[in-house]
């Protein structure tokens, strides 16, 4: 792991446990055994290496939804949407560090940049509900979605998967498991053809 990678995880891991305001330079330079004026040769403020980590996260999230979704593309509409948000449930357990940082990021996002974490999280829902709404209209094309509007079904969607990310905060993997398998039969039941 190279120092700037240390920089970035030791960064991380004070911020999802102390937020923005306890991230310090100097704590980010002890984390990693490293003098605090050497964090500056890799990021030029506090604020860089919060955008770093902060851009990161969003764009990990986004880039897993979309390689899932062209990954399953010639697969049965269910199977397609079962699979991204199993890829994206499966990566939010396995990283548990960043979903405390996205967690911070939408409730407590710092002052200076409120404004900006909020339009970058509708960017990333905007894409996500383009992606979605492509998929029902395909499946409404291929008979294996009742027609309606793709719109509104991936905005449903989106609803649920915010849904289940809270759950995933409340319950151990298994009992989300089980919550997740009722969650994802019934809003199929809804839609399908």
């Amino acid at each position: 792991m190279t120092t700037k990678e240390k920089i970035i995880d030791a960064a991380t891991e004070i911020f999802a446990e102390k937020g923005y305001k306890g991230m310090t330079m100097k704590e980010i330079a002890n984390e990693v055994g490293i003098k605090p004026p050497s964090v500056y040769a890799f990021f030029k403020s506090k604020e860089d290496v919060f955008l770093h980590i902060y851009k990161d996260i969003l764009s990990r999230h986004l880039d897993l939804a979309m390689n899932s979704a062209n990954q399953f593309r010639d697969k049965p509409i269910k199977e397609q949407l079962e699979q991204i948000l199993l890829q994206v449930i499966n990566f939010q357990f396995k990283e548990s560090l960043q979903m405390k940082v996205l967690i911070r990021l939408m409730l407590f996002p710092p002052e200076f940049m409120a404004n900006s974490i909020t339009a970058d999280f509708f960017e990333v829902e905007k894409k996500e509900h383009e992606m979605l709404s492509s998929i029902f209209k395909q499946g409404m094309e291929n008979g294996e979605i009742r027609s309606g509007d793709c719109n509104a079904i991936a905005t449903a969607m989106l609803c649920m998967m915010d849904g289940l990310f809270w759950e995933m905060q409340r319950y151990d993997e298994a009992t989300f498991h089980e919550r997740f398998e009722v969650i994802w039969e019934q809003f199929w039941i809804g839609i399908k053809c």
